[in-house]
């Protein structure tokens, strides 16, 4: 993967993690989220260890690195990346 790629990966990360959070939230609690408070990392237990959760930006760049290869990136929408959580079992 080349730099110009994985920047975009980065960017839709953000963007994606943004919204599952403020779809989890109230809608007062959801018009305060910005990049800041969306978690960069957090862990959850998984039978193979420990995984990061979709909903912090590292763990929405790995799901993202994985759809890209089946999939543009562009095209990839929120709830592509639930039904890919649901299919790998991912949190």
């Amino acid at each position: 993967m080349n730099a110009k790629t994985a920047k975009k990966i980065s960017r839709k990360a953000e963007e994606l993690s943004m919204a599952l959070l403020k779809e989890q939230l109230s809608d007062t609690e959801a018009a305060k989220v910005t990049k800041s408070s969306v978690p960069k990392q957090e862990y959850a237990p998984s039978d193979k260890g420990y995984q990061t959760l979709a909903m912090s930006t590292k763990g929405m760049k790995t799901i993202l690195k994985s759809m890209v290869k089946t999939k543009d990136l562009d095209a990839i929408s929120l709830d592509d990346v639930k039904e890919y959580c649901e299919q790998v079992g991912r949190a």
